[in-house]
């Protein structure tokens, strides 16, 4: 009996491992790669023109620099996703006088951009923007 069952196992276990599919291997996960060099770097819609509208259209001087008659430039690093948004801001300066804050209030509210390109594919990519506030 023993070795009727050890036979039975040994039958099952071949006839099954031939019966597993033969589909294409399974493709790996693709990774959420942050890149520094694209072939197209990503744009805000409309381009440097209408960058420099929104900038003009929304930014709001920081009252206590302004009554102190400050000027300066707040950098901020993010991440532009292949969707267009827009997330990981950090801030790279910190002048205090709520220039870090107003640009990224504004950055936030700038909606989604148009992604980086490399090799013909959307993909995320870590940018670096300057946002120069001046009193003239």
């Amino acid at each position: 009996m023993r070795y009727l069952l050890f036979f039975i196992l040994i039958i099952f276990s071949v006839v099954s491992s031939n019966a597993q599919s033969k589909d294409k291997p399974i493709e790996p996960p693709e990774l959420d790669t942050i890149y520094n060099v694209v072939d197209v770097v990503p744009s805000f819609p409309g381009g440097d023109k209408a960058w420099k509208k929104y900038l003009k259209e929304n930014m709001k001087y920081p009252k206590k620099a302004w009554w102190e008659e400050l000027e300066a430039d707040a950098v901020l690093e993010f991440v532009v996703r292949k969707d267009g948004s827009i997330t990981n801001i950090t801030n790279l300066t910190v002048n205090g006088w709520g220039f870090e804050e107003e640009a990224v209030r504004l950055l936030k509210k700038s909606g989604k951009w148009i992604p980086a390109v490399k090799n013909g594919k959307k993909v995320h990519y870590h940018a670096k923007l300057t946002f120069p506030f001046r009193l003239k």
